[in-house]
């Protein structure tokens, strides 16, 4: 098989891949998550049901896909932080916030991307949550290098705390678990993000 025929061969692989993708998440959104079976994406999709199970090996691996789509696209943000050189404070927070601004679109759907998201946080080969640590790391680093933040300062744990404080206000958001300080109304998430990661990276700074 020439070059040119494995290329067109790998585009149409990705091309069915995400002619599925988006079928399931626009029925995920009309239907419901629960309700939509892969069935019903296959046939939207207009693909057999074998295809489906060459791309994700059952309904809920599209919400990891999407954690993909979108955790690609946190890094191409942090790319643009890191070159800009600003602030590590303002660096963290802004790309956290603009994280967690994808899932403010679709809060139902988004509730279980995060729970299977969080299902698979700890196996030992999940590549997504890998990369989104060493994202947090590198901007980290970028900080205690420019001597904003303490010389001590353990990276990798300072990642993991920074990602328990996101995950668990996107958790309590998207479940409607409204913390005492809000007044027991439903907080704006971008802003409470924002408010919560401050204590934590004032905590670290110099």
């Amino acid at each position: 098989m020439t070059g040119l025929e494995l290329s067109r061969r790998e585009r149409k692989k990705e091309e069915t891949k995400e002619r599925i993708f988006r079928a399931a998440v626009k029925l995920f959104r009309d239907k419901g998550f629960e309700n939509t079976t892969i069935d019903d994406i296959t046939e939207r999709a207009d693909v057999a049901k074998g295809t489906f199970f060459n791309y994700f090996h059952k309904k809920e691996a599209v919400l990891g896909y999407l954690s993909a789509v979108r955790l690609a696209e946190a890094e191409e943000r942090a790319e643009e932080i890191l070159a800009a050189r600003r602030p590590a404070r303002e660096s963290l927070i802004e790309l956290l916030c603009d994280a967690a601004a994808g899932y403010e679109e679709d809060p139902e759907l988004s509730r279980f991307v995060v729970i299977e998201s969080m299902q698979r946080a700890f196996a030992p080969n999940e590549e997504v949550h890998h990369r989104w640590h060493n994202l947090l790391v590198r901007v980290l680093e970028q900080g205690r290098r420019n001597g904003e933040l303490r010389a001590d300062l353990d990276l990798q744990r300072a990642a993991f705390v920074l990602s328990t404080v996101y995950m668990g206000t996107l958790m309590m958001w998207l479940c409607g678990n409204n913390a005492p300080e809000c007044g027991g109304l439903q907080f704006d998430l971008r802003h409470e993000l924002r408010a919560r990661l401050s204590l934590v990276i004032d905590g670290l700074s110099v």
